[in-house]
């Protein structure tokens, strides 16, 4: 199935429309589609790394006569220029969703009529007053037009490896860590309203968030802005770096992915900064605040004014922009909620530790435990502690199993950040920090810890552990150094609650969850001084029950996740790959002897669950399975 998606500006509105690759991608999962998309030569660097776009296309002649010998199946056009209208009407795809042109004049489709009656070639009046009335979002009003749902999808932008490396440069260059709060300044706005935060007040909100936060503040702009920002820097007492106004859109990005947190008015930073998961403060005046969605990463600050959404090239709405309504929204953003979650099951003799742990962090960070197991005996050891610490609570797990029972916990617990372990292993005193430090970075959605192996090399199953966990922990620092996806132990792992509520119960929570914010363009994280100290199996037939129910926990991922776009971590293909490391990881006759049973045994779990999975169609269920020997 071939769609073309036709979107070429303004580049703020092409940025927050990335979403819809992927979820034409999702719609059209059985079709086998290929997204290929016209827009703008400036444009070009917002898909530079997006998997879900199989082919670019610029806007000039050469594209357009490619374009043309093409055969569509789909072509969303999202662009009311006569133009392009014509274009989309003259390729005759089998279908059109959005504008095409069609008895001398450019219509809409059905779905896209809501939005065709709002906007500037809509019937006047009437458009205007649509627009004022307005609620829904513009990724609402987007994903109305090619018929999905709205909420499971966000704008798509994943820097490369070069833009990372021109944002470690420049906090290199100018002393910054990502200890630091850093705090981006954007609010001037080269459009054709007036969006721009006056420089007096500019400088106001500096000088109080460097007073308030000890921020880092960078000071951000584009071309038209020279001496606005001159003015700026020149005004303010507090210090502030410059990231210059000449820097093109590629630089730019990289620049804006330095920042914590970034401010900004209704323009193209606003669409960058949400696009690359940073917190966000978007000052609204003469524009519609209604469709600015925020994806659960920021706030919004609307002018005080009567004029607002106006859309007048006069307005002077953002003069009435509270400052002090800034600085609270701020305060809100940076006050993350931690929930430290322990998952038990008949485990009264370890949990005492896994809690202990827990309480024992070294850490500045505020956070609650929440002991959550099914039976008396272990929830009246965490009752014992609960008397002694108001800082644990503890939940009734109906007993159905683990992914279960975290559904149930995520309908009643609010926390920003939820890290899990389970309540037979326990954790460095500095895990808390150390993840949540990762944290500070919003592009990060999910985190993992280091697992260790509570037993030595003495023994083979001592040995079998360690080689795997090693094993493990040299391909999570690899992919993390490298920005590439990487697995999560569900030993210890993280992420941010608010973006996931709810999770299939035929696949393991540690698989998925990973793979549902790389899905999104977020980076997973790897904590690797974050460790979880864990006792492993100590006989063939524990040892085989408990790798064959992890393996199938991988069996049933792309029901939930595109495994074209994000490759399977964990499967027999990959594992191969691993021969080398086995042959070489021993260092002595005896651990190299370990090594070719380990390969045996492993080559028979992948026999058992290839033959569960694709013959006797046995997949990964949700259930709480005892591993006695990991006890």
């Amino acid at each position: 199935m071939k769609i073309l998606v036709v979107k070429t500006g303004s580049l703020g509105d092409v940025l927050r429309c990335t979403f819809l690759a992927q979820a034409l991608k999702d719609k059209y999962k059985k079709q086998n589609p290929k997204i290929f998309w016209l827009t703008s030569k400036e444009a070009k660097p917002f898909f530079i790394n997006n998997p879900y776009v199989d082919k670019l296309f610029i806007n000039d002649k050469p594209s357009l006569k490619i374009i043309s010998k093409l055969k569509f199946d789909l072509i969303v056009n999202l662009e009311e220029s006569l133009e392009l209208s014509k274009l989309t009407s003259r390729l005759k795809p089998k279908k059109i969703q959005g504008f095409y042109f069609e008895n001398e004049k450019i219509v809409s489709s059905k779905s896209a009529k809501e939005w065709f009656n709002m906007s500037a070639i809509g019937p006047k009046p009437k458009n205007d007053v649509l627009k004022k009335k307005n609620k829904k979002t513009h990724n609402e009003l987007m994903s109305q037009i090619i018929e999905v749902k709205p909420k499971k999808y966000n704008p798509f932008l994943r820097l490369t490896k070069h833009q990372r490396k021109i944002s470690k440069l420049f906090m290199k260059q100018y002393n910054l860590s990502r200890d630091n709060f850093i705090v981006g300044i954007n609010t001037g706005a080269a459009d054709r309203w007036p969006k721009s935060l006056s420089i007096k007040k500019t400088v106001e909100l500096i000088e109080e968030i460097h007073k308030k936060f000890n921020a880092k503040i960078l000071l951000f702009g584009g071309p038209n802005e020279v001496k606005r920002n001159f003015e700026i820097l020149k005004l303010t007492k507090t210090p502030i770096i410059d990231t210059g106004c000449r820097n093109n859109l590629y630089e730019f990005l990289a620049l804006v992915n330095v920042c914590n947190l970034f401010i900004t008015s209704d323009s193209l930073g606003f669409h960058i900064s949400l696009a690359l998961k940073r917190k966000t403060i978007c000052l609204v005046g003469p524009t519609s605040a209604s469709e600015l969605g925020m994806y659960g990463l920021g706030k919004k600050v609307i002018s005080k004014s009567k004029c607002n959404c106006c859309y007048k090239s006069d307005c002077k709405s953002m003069e009435k922009i509270n400052i002090n309504e800034v600085i609270e929204k701020i305060l809100i953003l940076i006050d993350q909620k931690i929930t430290f979650l322990i998952t038990a099951f008949k485990e009264p003799k370890t949990i005492e530790r896994a809690i202990e742990s827990a309480l024992n962090q070294k850490t500045k960070q505020k956070y609650e435990i929440l002991v959550s197991a099914p039976d008396k005996k272990t929830l009246e050891v965490a009752k014992k502690f609960q008397k002694k610490n108001k800082k644990i609570k503890i939940f009734k797990d109906p007993g159905k199993g683990k992914s279960h029972a975290l559904n149930l916990i995520f309908k009643k617990i609010k926390t920003d950040i939820l890290i899990l372990t389970d309540g037979d292993v326990f954790v460095s005193s500095n895990s808390f920090e150390d993840l949540s430090n990762l944290f500070l970075n919003s592009e990060v959605g999910c985190i993992t810890g280091r697992p260790i192996p509570q037993e030595i090399k003495k023994t083979k199953y001592g040995y079998w552990a360690n080689f795997l966990f090693d094993s493990a922990h040299k391909l999570r620092k690899k992919a993390f150094e490298n920005n590439e996806f990487l697995e999560c132990s569900g030993y210890l792992f993280g992420f941010r609650k608010e973006f996931i509520k709810r999770i299939p119960l035929d696949v393991a929570e540690d698989t998925v969850i990973p793979y549902f914010f790389w899905e999104k363009g977020y980076s997973i994280g790897y904590a690797e001084n974050a460790k979880v100290y864990v006792k492993n199996t100590d006989n063939i037939k524990d040892w085989t029950k408990q790798k064959i129910r992890t393996s199938k926990a991988h069996e049933t991922l792309e029901k939930y996740v595109d495994i074209k776009t994000t490759p399977r971590v964990k499967s027999f293909k990959t594992e191969a790959n691993g021969i080398k490391w086995l042959l070489t990881y021993p260092s002595n006759l005896k651990e190299f002897y370990w090594s070719i049973l380990l390969g045996f045994s492993r080559l028979y779990m992948w026999f058992i669950v290839h033959l569960d999975t694709k013959f006797k169609k046995k997949d990964y269920t949700d259930n709480w399975q005892r591993i006695e020997s990991t006890k």
